[in-house]
């Protein structure tokens, strides 16, 4: 037997007044969290943009900062005094491997990194290469062929650098192809322990000559003039091609361009084992 139950709605139990304060005060701090979650949310980014404008602030003020500091403008490394790093040596140690005595014969040829002229009749003016530039496809190129021209007032300047380890026994040649009068030309030796900054190079700014390695006889036979010196390896060596003083005008005036890597023409290099 069933006995029918009235059904109530629940009711929660009366909350004291401390307690109503209480339930009020938790309702309030979750309704809280999600709007400072938020906020923080949102400050971030800005916090991140703040800082990348410094660090790129600071970039951009640290060259002028480094001139206007102690350091020196020289002491900043640029394309004409690069020369100024250290060039370390890719053959360490080489010399504790035991080699034969005397040497295996070696050799190979040496083409000079840069040919540049200057004319004493204009002492300041700067040859550039655009007696060589030619127009292509791609554009305007200046080739390896370099022009080479000696006469009263201009002598050519040829920049080597002796290369390879245990290769320190050079020889300059100078090919040149029969001539139609005889012409004798002079070739010295420059004071240059850095290469030369061909962008300023003139009459004025070239480096000494400290000494004539002889005179060169032009004919009506080629002509293979050489001459053995020892060079370092990492050396410059800085040669200067032009007429002898005495000789008369209008027989010295000897023009040629000098492809890459051809040896006649030309003036080039060749370097044999030392070790």
């Amino acid at each position: 037997m069933f006995f029918p139950s009235s059904s109530r709605s629940y009711r929660p139990l009366s909350l004291t007044p401390e307690e109503v304060i209480i339930d009020s005060e938790s309702d309030d701090d979750h309704k809280a969290k999600p709007h400072k979650t938020s906020r923080i949310i949102l400050h971030w980014p800005l916090v991140v943009v703040i800082f990348c404008t410094f660090v790129n602030l600071l970039l951009v003020s640290a060259p002028t900062f480094l001139q206007a500091s102690s350091v020196s403008s020289d002491q900043l490394i640029t394309r004409k005094n690069v020369h100024l790093l250290r060039r370390p040596s890719q053959y360490m140690r080489f010399d504790e491997i035991e080699r034969t005595s005397p040497p295996i014969p070696r050799e190979f040829t040496n083409f000079p990194m840069s040919v540049s002229l200057v004319d004493h009749s204009a002492p300041s003016h700067v040859f550039n290469d655009y007696l060589a530039m030619r127009t292509t496809r791609a554009g305007t190129i200046s080739p390896d062929d370099r022009k080479v021209h000696v006469s009263q007032t201009v002598s050519t300047i040829f920049q080597f650098r002796a290369i390879d380890w245990g290769m320190e026994n050079c020889e300059l040649h100078v090919a040149l192809p029969p001539v139609d009068r005889p012409t004798t030309l002079a070739l010295y030796r420059l004071n240059a322990t850095v290469p030369v900054d061909i962008s300023t190079l003139s009459f004025n700014v070239r480096p000494p000559r400290v000494a004539k390695l002889g005179n060169i006889v032009l004919g009506q036979d080629n002509l293979d003039w050489h001459r053995t010196f020892s060079c370092a390896m990492d050396d410059v060596l800085v040669f200067e091609l032009g007429c002898l003083e005495d000789e008369e005008s209008a027989s010295c005036d000897i023009e040629w361009w000098q492809a890459h890597k051809e040896t006649a023409p030309a003036v080039y290099m060749i370097q044999r084992s030392t070790a």
